[in-house]
């Protein structure tokens, strides 16, 4: 089994070893700029001229994101287990905090009809778990894995990590934008009801530098939605009316 940096490496993330790897900075903000790419058009695309119906287009929405995601972890060098690893029952401990708080402020929203029978199960996984679960990959440990490549993973000393969390953040409220601008409703009610539900979610994530306890917020998030306002404009764009 490969031997790993510890935390007070310069990249704890990165294989012992394997330290030559790490990129630099510009590489990741240009990485960062495909992303938003992807992110802004996926959805504008597939939900405006394509119009493709819900399920498909998850489907379509998940592929395309964690393709990108695939190709700019093995660019990049991060080792998937040591970065779900380091820290991880703090950021599950927050992540579940964090849950909490956003499934009431779900509930407390008005509820609406909702699927019933095997197609309700398999909305709660699918667009409830499992988008919920892209999109925190996506809008959040995707920044913060930039903001750690741009910084070079020198994050030793409350200075340095102040900036990463500075930057991390800023970078979560950019893609968190440029994908919800992507939908058309987002585009005429605005976007700051995403940008203060994400960056709420991503505390986990700018605490301990692991995304897992984002992930479960998000998809916690998720779940509540489909399960109390299956409709909702808010939650889980694109919006949906039930028959």
């Amino acid at each position: 089994m490969a031997t790993y940096a510890r935390a007070s490496s310069a990249v704890p993330f990165i294989p012992a070893g394997e330290v030559e790897r790490v990129r630099g900075p510009a590489e990741h903000i240009a990485w960062f700029g495909a992303g938003l790419a992807a992110a802004f058009l996926t959805p504008y695309v597939l939900t405006g001229p394509l119009d493709l119906q819900n399920d498909i287009y998850y489907l379509m929405y998940f592929t395309v994101a964690l393709s990108f995601l695939y190709a700019y972890v093995r660019w990049s060098g991060v080792d998937l287990r040591a970065l779900f690893s380091r820290g991880w029952r703090w950021s599950l401990a927050l992540g579940l905090v964090v849950a909490v708080f956003v499934v009431i402020n779900v509930l407390s929203r008005d509820s609406t009809p909702h699927p019933s029978g095997p197609y309700f199960v398999f909305q709660l996984f699918w667009r409830g778990g499992v988008y919920g679960a892209v999109d925190a990959l996506l809008l959040t440990a995707f920044p913060g894995l930039v903001a750690f490549g741009v910084l070079r993973g020198q994050l030793a000393g409350i200075l340095r990590r102040a900036a990463y969390v500075v930057l991390a953040a800023a970078l979560v409220m950019i893609v968190t934008g440029v994908y919800h601008l992507g939908y058309q409703q987002f585009r005429e009610d605005g976007i700051a009801g995403p940008e203060t539900g994400n960056i709420i979610i991503s505390v986990p994530m700018l605490a301990t530098l692991n995304p897992v306890g984002s992930v479960l917020a998000h998809a916690s998030m998720h779940v509540a939605a489909e399960a109390h306002a299956h409709e909702t404009d808010v939650f889980l764009p694109p919006q949906v009316e039930t028959d």
